[in-house]
This record gives C-alpha cells, structure tokens and sequence, in this order.
C-alpha cells in the first residue's frame, strides 16, 4: 500500500497532469483484504496422499533439526546445508547438517529420530535430535533399528582370498 502512494505521487509530481491524478484516485480508497499466503505450497490434485506418506517424516525431522539449531548462538547464520536419510523404516533416523556463513563457526551436524507410522502426526510425534559426535548421539540413534545409525558406516576389512 505504501508502495503504491509512493508510486502515485511520483507519477502526479513527474506528469503533473489532470489524467494521473484521475487514474489515481479510485487507488487511494479503502482496498478489499487480500487472503493471506497458504504457508504451504499447493499440492497439485491428487498428490496430496503421495505428500503425506513420502515427505511427512523427513520434513518433521528437518524441523526438529531447525528448532534445535536455532538454539546456538552464533556470529553469522546457519543454513541448511546436508540431509541424509539413514534409516527409512517407521523408527527413522536422519541425519541433518548446518552450515553457517561465518567461516569460523563449525558445521553443526544432528541426528534426529522419529517414530514414523502410517498416520502420524508431526505436531505430537516425540523427536530426539542429539549433536552428532556426542553421546547423546549414539543413544537417540539407538532408537531405530540400528545401534548408532547416525555414525559413518564402516566398511569391513578387505582380505585376500588364497587359491
């Protein structure tokens, strides 16, 4: 609105005719309310199930790990910078980094864990998010499936085979 009075009184100071001014009074009346943005993107129909069962549980981890980073005091702004699915089953475990733009600041890596069943609901569903390379770490991974999912794989010892 203020962008618009802006504009009209530059466009009445620079043609300074009886025609501006016309075509702008009807625009200094009340205006109709504006709905307010959807603050998620439509859904194209008949994907809405698609997004619920496939994106439902790693965007309540990414948030989880958002909130949780938000907590760190920092000099510059940490963004978003890796996800990692680790376990996809319904006791999932992601791994989730941060990078900040103030080049002194280490990347924040978390691991989060969720219990995601067919149904869930991201609002009540307990999450446990833990800095990676901590203790805390190992025992929220230890809820999935795998003892310390968040951890890199280790890949077994090659051997040579006699013939």
């Amino acid at each position: 609105m203020r962008k618009l009075a802006i504009a009209a009184a530059l466009a009445l100071t620079i043609g300074g005719g009886a025609a501006v001014a016309q075509n702008a009074a009807p625009l200094a009346g009340p205006t109709p309310e504006q709905p307010a943005p959807d603050p998620e993107p439509a859904i194209p129909a008949g994907l809405s199930d698609l997004e619920k069962t496939t994106f439902a549980c790693p965007k309540a981890a990414l948030n989880a790990a958002a909130r949780e980073v938000a907590k760190y005091k920092s000099e510059g702004t940490y963004q978003f910078s890796y996800f990692n699915i680790v376990s996809a089953s319904h006791h999932a475990a992601y791994e989730v980094h941060f990078t900040s733009n103030y080049v002194a600041e280490p990347v924040l890596k978390f691991c989060v864990a969720i219990y995601c069943q067919q149904g869930f609901d991201p609002a009540t569903t307990k999450t446990s998010v833990a800095l990676m390379g901590t203790k805390a770490a190992a025992h929220v991974a230890s809820a999935g499936h795998a003892a310390n999912a968040c951890s890199p794989r280790r890949t077994p010892a090659r051997r040579r085979t006699t013939r």
